[in-house]
């Protein structure tokens, strides 16, 4: 592809617009530490928002977060690939990965509601070995997702400016890290709503000028005559009749099951998923991981059935570019087609729309890593006896370190010529070892050490044993490009996600541990202020017969010395029957949603040899330009509606008219920790009954 704008573009975008986001995340959080409650200067505040993101915006953050460049870019390849199944498995994957949060955080609450990160949890329940096991699993995950949404950044910016990709590959990150560094993951959240405000607006305009607005698709009708006609000349060989707008295609099937594995892996493993769940209040985290599941599903299947079919039915117009396979595997076919449909307008769109994509899920991972890094590796084996102010400190200074490192990362990966794609089949093969062990870790009181630590290690050695045995029996020679083969990353995939499983819960069924788990041992307990179980057990039962103000002074007395910094309180009421009823509800739910996604909708239309008519296809674009209306509303509308009162006040305050006393005690008596001054109820259950810890 041939720059469309120039490198002078590109550069004012990397550098002008990321010092503009810097510059306004820095001064939100400046008028957050003088004006609320929350300091980004707190430990609990800086790594994990106080434990109180309300509803709207813990969504808004969850959708922000895994709107990736590979979201936007790699859906529409695997629909330019395999047609209109592509998208849709695309999106199925990251659907059932998102929706599972929606179960498991109810028993992070429940179970552990004072762990920052998942890798905590390994400590306290499997000692040392299960800490290092989950903490490697943590930081592999993450290098790999950093470099994945730095890499489809730089291309994308490449592609259009004609910039360096490697000056892109690092301008970005350290842009990313300049607001991170100062508002912690509260900033991050903030950075999400108004880069997906513009985003959503974006994919919007991309399937309106697709099938209503262009003169060379304009309608659904065009669009299916011109696959028909592609299909002719260059059919998917794998699909019915080699055709485009059907999903009976056995790569699209072995794709769905490696996409659907990779994202299980992703859950597990990616801290910034703990993150944004610990984040959440106790009574809206499983709903709004349901609910964002759902509004995020709409994005790569709608870009892949606009952008990405676009690049297939372009290519019958000989002034179309022709797009080489590494620029396809770049995820550059949706740009091509946004760039000939909208000119220079597309190219500027799509420019923003990935580098809002990338900083926004970006900044994700660097909260995430660098909490990993100082809570689980400076904090708990460089300096045990750090104060929560200095492991603000030295998660600060990790955002840069991990910024430059994912610079450097992605750099040497697309060095050697590997690139989204190939990332993207890789990862279930690094990361699925470790779904079981760690989701079993926060729910089953059955799981050993020994499973944990070999389920998720073990597991990982093998399945990279099998993905480089089955790439010399079946292509012959071991390569960049034979790694990445579907079936080649289908057996690596597979043999992660089952062997984790079965290692982890038959270890542990067969060898049991001697003394019986029990779940008050990881209940209110965090790295900062104790490790021990039976330092633990000794201060829950002095707390017993104490006054709820002797409790409180107790809790400080704990805190390392240093309780200006640390805003946790370390003895929490758990409202388990309230959790406990939210786990049952979601786990229904979710288990109809995976099953009308992956069984209901796709079986059936894989099963009949049926090609979509033209009024199939204007009913599926239909109900995309439906649901996207759909999410918007409650990704974008919800969460201003949600604080509208508390932003209010704010405003208030700042120009004098109300003061900080005011401004507190309005939102006392209300929802005072949510940050906001009104709430949404979600409730599963009325509360029955409360259960101290």
């Amino acid at each position: 592809m041939e720059p469309t704008l120039s490198q002078g573009v590109g550069y004012g975008v990397i550098v002008g617009l990321g010092a503009f986001f810097a510059l306004m995340m820095n001064v939100i959080t400046i008028v957050q530490n003088k004006f609320t409650k929350f300091n980004a200067g707190k430990v609990d505040e800086f790594t994990a928002a106080s434990r109180n993101i309300p509803f709207g915006l813990i969504i808004c953050g969850i959708v922000s977060s895994w709107t990736w460049s590979l979201t936007l870019l790699q859906s529409s390849t695997e629909s330019y690939y395999l047609g209109v199944s592509g998208s849709y498995y695309y999106g199925l994957g990251g659907l059932l990965q998102v929706g599972i949060f929606s179960v498991i955080a109810a028993k992070v609450k429940v179970n552990a509601n004072l762990v920052t990160t998942f890798a905590e949890l390994g400590y306290f329940r499997f000692g040392t070995w299960g800490h290092l096991a989950f903490l490697w699993s943590g930081i592999i995950c993450n290098a790999i997702v950093s470099a994945c949404i730095l890499l489809g950044g730089g291309a994308v910016f490449s592609a259009i400016t004609g910039i360096s990709e490697y000056a892109a590959l690092f301008l970005i990150p350290l842009g990313v890290a300049a607001y991170v560094s100062l508002g912690g993951l509260r900033a991050t959240f903030i950075s999400d709503a108004t880069h997906t405000f513009i985003l959503l607006i974006f994919v919007i305009i991309f399937v309106f000028t697709v099938y209503v607005g262009s003169s060379k698709i304009g309608s659904p009708g065009r669009m299916w005559e011109l696959l028909k006609e592609v299909s002719k000349t260059t059919p998917v060989d794998t699909n019915y009749h080699g055709e485009y707008l059907t999903f009976r295609s056995a790569d699209g099937a072995v794709y769905a099951v490696r996409s659907t594995i990779t994202g299980f892996g992703l859950v597990a493993c990616d801290q910034a998923y703990w993150s944004r769940a610990i984040a959440g209040k106790d009574r809206v985290i499983g709903p709004a991981y349901f609910v964002a599941a759902l509004c995020w599903f709409i994005i790569p299947f709608s870009l892949g059935a606009s952008l990405g079919l676009s690049a297939r039915a372009l290519s019958v117009y000989p002034d179309f570019p022709t797009l080489s396979s590494a620029e396809v595997g770049a995820g550059l076919c949706s740009v091509a087609s946004a760039v000939y449909l909208l000119g220079k307008a597309g190219a500027t769109m799509m420019m923003l729309m990935v580098f809002l994509s990338v900083t926004s899920s970006f900044s994700g991972e660097l909260i995430a890593t660098s909490t990993l890094i100082s809570y689980d590796i400076y904090k708990k084996y460089i300096r045990k006896n750090a104060t929560p102010h200095e492991v603000v400190r030295v998660a600060k200074i990790m955002v840069f370190v991990w910024a430059l490192f994912s610079a450097g990362l992605s750099s040497a990966f697309n060095a050697a010529g590997i690139g989204l794609g190939w990332l993207f089949n890789f990862l279930g093969v690094a990361t699925a070892s470790g779904v079981f062990p760690i989701a079993l870790a926060f729910t089953w009181s059955g799981l050993t050490t020994l499973g944990a630590v070999v389920g998720s290690i073990g597991s990982m050695c093998i399945a990279l044993i099998v993905w480089l045995v089955t790439c010399k029996a079946y292509m012959g020679t071991i390569n960049v490009d034979n790694l990445s083969n579907d079936w080649v990353s289908f057996a690596g995939n597979s043999a992660a996600i089952v062997c984790g499983g079965v290692i982890s819960i038959g270890l542990s069924l067969i060898f049991p541990e001697k003394e019986t788990f029990e779940w008050e041992d990881t209940r209110n307990r965090t790295i900062l202020v104790g490790e021990s179980k039976e330092a633990h057990r000794e201060h829950q039962e002095r707390l017993e017969n104490l006054t709820s103000a002797e409790q409180r002074a107790v809790a400080h007395e704990t805190n390392a010395g240093d309780d200006s910094s640390l805003d946790i309180e370390l003895d929490q009421e758990i409202d388990q029957v309230f959790l406990g009823a939210q786990f049952k509800k979601y786990t229904i739910l979710f288990g109809i949603t995976a099953l009308i996604f992956a069984f209901v909708i796709p079986v059936p239309l894989s099963a009949a040899p049926y090609i979509w008519s033209k009024k199939f296809l204007a009913g599926v674009v239909g109900i995309i330009i439906a649901w996207l209306f759909v999410s918007f509303s409650v990704v974008i509308i919800l969460p201003i509606w949600e604080s509208k009162e508390y932003l209010w006040n704010l405003f208030l305050v700042i120009i004098g008219k109300q003061t900080i006393e005011q401004f507190h005690n309005s939102q006392e008596g209300g929802d005072e920790s949510s940050g906001s001054g009104s709430s949404v109820e979600v409730d599963v259950s009325p509360i029955v009954e409360k259960t101290g810890a």
